[in-house]
């Protein structure tokens, strides 16, 4: 879960309903809690990191599990996910932070 600057909602993905694995994602206002149905989003996970990086305008999301850890990133923009296709990236982990340090100007996880 991340604040999303760019649209003022928090966003909400993935996560665990018992022993299953969810790919919802959910936005909050401030007052509402609201589910959007989409077409492409990441693959169901919980534990990924979620930050929203102001230089592009997009949360940036990485990592989580299902049966295993993952490496994808996803970006979104308050409406779409996007998958990345990176040359590197980080190992696969879980339950990590992320945040947008203004001093470098990047993310950092």
């Amino acid at each position: 879960m991340a604040f999303d600057q760019a649209t003022g909602n928090v966003v909400l993905f993935g996560g665990r309903l018992g022993t299953t694995d969810l790919s919802t994602t959910w936005l909050y206002n401030g007052t509402t809690w609201t589910e959007l149905t989409l077409v492409s989003h990441p693959s169901r996970r919980t534990g990924a990191s979620m930050a929203f990086d102001p230089a592009i305008g997009k949360l940036v999301l990485f990592g989580g599990a299902t049966t295993g850890a993952r490496t994808t990133t996803w970006t979104f923009n308050g409406t779409t996910w996007t998958e990345l296709t990176l040359v590197s990236h980080p190992s696969r982990r879980t339950g990590a932070s992320m945040a947008y340090d203004p001093a470098i100007g990047k993310l950092v996880l």
